[in-house]
């Protein structure tokens, strides 16, 4: 049983989807629900997320929540695991935070939850509203379900880094989602290539209206300009079986082809994702994604209700395409108060590393190395389609590709970390390549 959980914990895949709710700010996320969009740029392994670094110690034999979660880790990765075990009680339910870690860019926590009294817990448990002291950009992920005891193990994710060191953090959890319904392969019914020289009405979208969003085009929206997206609700185009959500307008904006859908408020927390496939079965997927609100006259405000997504389909034939759409709708809306206070250790040494590398769009100007991963500092604007490859060469001759990223950038400050699919023992490492530039370790 062990190894079967450990085999189906390591190939969980963190969901592009964030909570917006942490991104936008506290103040504006009060009086909104913010639906999820897809951020590129940020993915996360299961392994890479499961590296806390500390010491387990003695103390963990004397915790068996913290025990159980060793039992669905492998054994080098349980070596870095903090105990906690932590407890609040709300509507019949318990949540207990059992380990935690942070180094100098992330922090994360595994929480369990148990119904004592229903059975509003299962294994698509999603938290929705939750906070952390000291961080933001959370995500959250199951990572098991114990059905006999209802009980869920998740994992929060949040960054922060240092802000964590020897400080008390409070975790509030005030609401979640569970019994969710998947609807994956939705074809929508509409011939792209009559669409190509129809003429669309568009208006211009700000800033001010957008509530999250990912891919090229948020890079004009950073910079203050206004983009044009399609004229809200032209058209509706039904998706079969699908109730809260539909397509209200499709066509082409300076070459590119906007889908435009509109997500009903009755639905706490429907979400997806819209795609592009050929005869072959290749995935095209979006460019670039938005969130926004319209209000009654027509006119853009600060919302979710409505996400356009973006495609460059400029070099494909569009008789051939088929638009198709991943789904998810949500069963249980479940509100509570579950809080509890905990303090993290500090966190270990990294060591730093002389690099100097001009990658274009920003400039690296310091290397560091922890075993949670290799982190490169800036200035500049890392791009999500910046094409970096890094790896670490052991003593012994193998080689570890860090194949997942992590970005922090910020007001033209770089921070992009590599993260590998299992902890690095800094005493075994000979040399860093980033893009084919080979960084020795010292001793």
């Amino acid at each position: 049983m062990k190894n079967k959980l450990k085999q189906e914990l390591e190939q969980i895949e963190i969901p592009k989807e964030l909570h917006m709710r942490a991104k936008l700010g506290v103040e504006k996320a009060k009086s909104e629900q913010p639906r999820r969009t897809f951020k590129k740029a940020i993915v996360f392994p299961a392994a890479a997320a499961l590296f806390l670094m500390g010491s387990a110690g003695v103390g963990a034999a004397t915790f068996p929540s913290f025990n159980h979660l060793l039992s669905l880790v492998s054994p080098d990765i349980a070596l870095f695991l903090q105990p906690i075990e932590t407890t609040s009680e709300d509507k019949g339910i318990k949540m207990k935070v059992v380990g935690a870690m942070n180094d100098n860019e992330m922090a994360v926590i595994y929480v369990t939850m148990q119904d004592l009294t229903g059975n509003r817990l299962d294994k698509t448990l999603d938290l929705y509203d939750y906070t952390l002291t000291e961080g933001h950009m959370f995500n959250s992920q199951i990572v098991d379900y114990n059905k006999d005891t209802n009980t869920a193990t998740l994992r929060i994710q949040a960054n922060g880094g240092t802000n964590f060191n020897h400080k008390k953090i409070n975790l509030r959890i005030s609401s979640f989602l569970s019994q969710k319904h998947k609807h994956e392969g939705i074809k929508i019914d509409t011939d792209l290539s009559e669409l190509k020289n129809k003429r669309v009405e568009t208006i211009s979208l700000s800033t001010d209206s957008t509530s999250g969003g990912g891919g090229e085009i948020t890079d004009q929206l950073d910079k203050g300009e206004s983009i044009e997206i399609l004229k809200p609700n032209e058209t509706t185009l039904s998706l079969p079986k699908i109730k809260f959500m539909h397509v209200s307008n499709i066509g082409f904006v300076d070459g590119q082809l906007h889908v435009q859908t509109k997500w009903s408020d009755e639905d706490i927390d429907s979400h997806g994702d819209f795609y592009l496939v050929d005869p072959s079965g290749k995935k095209i997927n979006a460019s670039s994604n938005i969130s926004y609100g319209v209000d009654e006259s027509g006119e853009t405000v600060y919302g979710n209700n409505y996400v356009e997504y973006i495609f460059d389909v400029n070099n494909e034939d569009l008789r051939k395409l088929k638009l198709m759409g991943d789904l998810v709708s949500n069963g249980n809306y479940t509100k509570g108060d579950w809080s509890t206070t905990f303090k993290l250790h500090s966190v270990e040494n990294e060591k730093s590393l002389s690099f100097n590398e001009d990658f274009g769009s920003w400039k690296a100007t310091k290397m560091t190395l922890s075993s949670l991963g290799v982190t490169l500092y800036g200035k500049g604007q890392f791009k999500d389609t910046d094409d970096m490859k890094v790896s670490v060469k052991m003593k012994n001759g193998s080689i570890q590709s860090l194949d997942s990223l992590q970005n922090f950038s910020d007001n033209k400050s770089v921070k992009a970390k590599f993260l590998p699919s299992s902890p690095l023992d800094l005493s075994k490492i000979k040399a860093i390549n980033v893009n084919g530039i080979v960084i020795k370790v010292s001793r």
